[in-house]
């Protein structure tokens, strides 16, 4: 009989307010047309809502949560409490279960008192009707969107059952301060998930969405109470409780435990939103994908309740924020470390300055700085030793060379003669890189660089000057770090990564990194390699980098031109690490490159990491 009596009145509606209203065109222009809304119902049964995704460390706690303008966590039907469906029901839909979507006395009784007011003051609206509106529709109260709304709600009932309405519902409501859906209200108001919840609390959440600003339990929470007891009230008549619980529940002392969001590591943040887009444009599925649509495919994705799980180590993360901190009290002085796992081949800390916020600029990988003698062992001693078959005695002249008009000089202007590769290694001198690059050929030498994929190397780099760190543009922390990692690898490169996998709330995985190790030099060549990293820090320019804890530690410094940058990439037994110091507007650190704090942070780090 309800059934009947709403379809008639959707009939009785439909001719009124074409009638009545055939001259207000301008309000028809302002919502959503019909046609279009129940257009997007024809797959209603695959009907989601925007919810959050999270992101993980490596032991599942989370970093972050991904949402859009609506905040909330998505509850399937079967996980829903059920005192929270019993109260909804008892107090916004008694006849829920009952109907077809459209209560024809509510309705009749709406239409009644509206028409005696001249204007929509009073609703009728069942829970599929509220479901529309949040969905498809407006709030305004004018006939137009009502009849939209009926409709619309009619054809709900159709294609879908009254537990995917009840879910979907619970899910899209609002429960002001930007909170959506009654999981991320229970974790925002109280602290725990709605499962842990007692009847109190529940009806505390229920009676917020109503009227969200007037039922407020941050501003109005007299008011919020009052509903409360309502709602209880409702329970109980509907026989949902009973006279002993609902007594008891009206005694209950009600404190609320909102959440205060806490970004732990805010820059991971924005680096992993770009990894994110390089993961998913390498799916085969999205290779033909422009930039833009690989965005919006990103952004939809984050708004599915994804969990993005990641390598990072937040007792190494927080080391390493610790320690740029506490070696660079110097205004205007920034720094950033990159920190890879060699047994994962993992990206397993990243910090981009010292105070960078959520998605703000992070230099450790989207400043490009010129990479001062770092890049020695890359572009000169790796490609000059696979080249020749030399070893670390190998000698080499270190005389003053000159090439047409360019004339390097060594640190402090200093002299040699014929050194060995390990001595022109650990003092960085000069002379000697610039002519074993000159020996190696400038091509030849380059082409050892193309399996990192630097970003910002050029042809006009292809140049003796090179040698020392004189590129056009520079290079990220992250890309010299990453880089390093094949010193670890026995000469092999794989591109090291923060992102391990992209699951869907089921657990499904969705997108996984798949790289392919690459063979850059022989593991001969590398051998020689690390024992001619491994003497800077025994006898050479990073001597300060040494420390008990690690049986193998190695690595490169690297100064440019006035003492703008400094580098230090250091390896241990278990990892690659990479420090830059410098100044977002380069600016001379003479005042402070004695005190070496490029190596003081990599060591104050690495410490902390072998004693785990």
């Amino acid at each position: 009989m309800n059934q009947k009596l709403g379809l008639l009145t959707v009939l009785l509606l439909l001719g009124i307010v074409f009638f009545s209203f055939i001259g207000l065109k301008a309000e028809h222009e302002n919502y959503i047309p019909f046609q279009k809304a129940i257009s997007s119902l024809a797959q209603v049964e695959n009907m989601k809502v925007d919810e959050n995704s999270r992101l993980l460390d490596r032991n599942g706690d989370l970093l972050y949560e991904f949402n859009s303008k609506e905040s909330r966590v998505y509850l399937d039907y079967n996980k829903i409490p059920e005192p929270v469906l019993q109260a909804f029901i008892a107090t916004e839909d008694q006849g829920f279960n009952q109907h077809h979507g459209i209560d024809g006395k509510a309705i009749a009784r709406a239409f009644i008192t509206n028409s005696s007011a001249g204007s929509v003051q009073q609703g009728g609206s069942t829970i599929t009707q509220q479901l529309s509106r949040n969905l498809f529709l407006t709030h305004e109260r004018t006939y137009d969107r009502k009849l939209k709304e009926l409709l619309i709600s009619y054809r709900i009932e159709q294609q879908l059952s009254k537990e995917k309405i009840l879910e979907l519902y619970i899910n899209s409501i609002y429960f002001q301060n930007g909170v959506y859906g009654i999981e991320k209200a229970s974790l925002y108001y109280f602290s725990k998930p709605v499962g842990e919840l007692s009847l109190a609390e529940t009806a505390v959440l229920a009676a917020i969405p109503n009227n969200p600003k007037l039922y407020d339990p941050l501003t109005n929470f007299e008011n919020t109470i009052k509903r409360q007891k309502w709602i209880l009230l409702k329970m109980k008549e509907q026989g949902y409780i009973n006279e002993a619980t609902y007594e008891k529940s009206l005694d209950q002392h009600i404190k609320l435990n909102v959440s205060q969001p806490v970004v732990p590591f805010p820059e991971i943040v924005g680096y992993v939103k770009e990894e994110l887009l390089s993961l998913i444009s390498a799916s085969p599925s999205h290779k033909n994908q422009t930039a833009e649509e690989l965005v919006i495919e990103r952004d939809s994705l984050l708004k599915s309740g994804v969990v993005v799980e990641t390598s990072l180590d937040p007792l190494l993360q927080k080391e390493a924020v610790h320690a740029v901190n506490a070696r660079l009290p110097y205004n205007g002085v920034e720094g950033s470390v990159v920190i890879v796992d060699h047994v994962s081949k993992q990206i397993v800390s990243m910090v981009g300055g010292k105070n960078v916020g959520l998605e703000e600029f992070n230099r450790a990988y989207q400043a490009k700085r010129q990479p001062g003698s770092t890049i020695k062992p890359l572009l000169v001693y790796a490609p000059y030793v696979d080249v020749y078959g030399a070893n670390s005695n190998s000698l080499i002249s270190a005389a003053r060379i000159c090439e047409g008009n360019y004339c390097p000089n060594n640190y402090g202007g200093a002299s040699y003669g014929t050194v060995s590769l390990k001595k022109a290694m650990a003092s960085s001198i000069n002379t000697a890189a610039v002519r074993a690059l000159s020996k190696t050929g400038v091509n030849k030498a380059f082409s050892y660089l193309q399996p990192f994929g630097f970003s910002s190397v050029t042809r006009e780099d292809y140049q003796l000057a090179s040698a020392l760190g004189g590129f056009s543009k520079g290079f990220s922390p992250l890309e010299l770090t990453s880089a390093y990692t094949t010193f670890s690898s026995d000469g092999v490169f794989v591109k090291p990564r923060l992102i391990t996998s992209v699951k869907d709330k089921n657990g499904k995985v969705l997108f996984a990194w798949k790289e392919k190790p690459v063979s850059v030099w022989s593991g001969k060549t590398n051998s020689v390699m690390r024992e001619m990293l491994e003497a800077v820090t025994i006898s050479g320019t990073a001597r300060d980098a040494r420390f008990a804890g690690s049986s193998y530690i190695g690595g490169k410094t690297g100064t440019t031109n006035e003492v703008r940058d400094l580098w230090f990439i250091g390896l241990t037994d278990r990892y690659t690490a990479g420090v830059w110091v410098g100044r977002d507007t380069p600016s001379s650190l003479r005042s402070i490159e004695s005190a070496s704090p490029e190596v003081m942070i990599w060591r104050d780090i690495m410490i902390k990491a072998h004693q785990k």
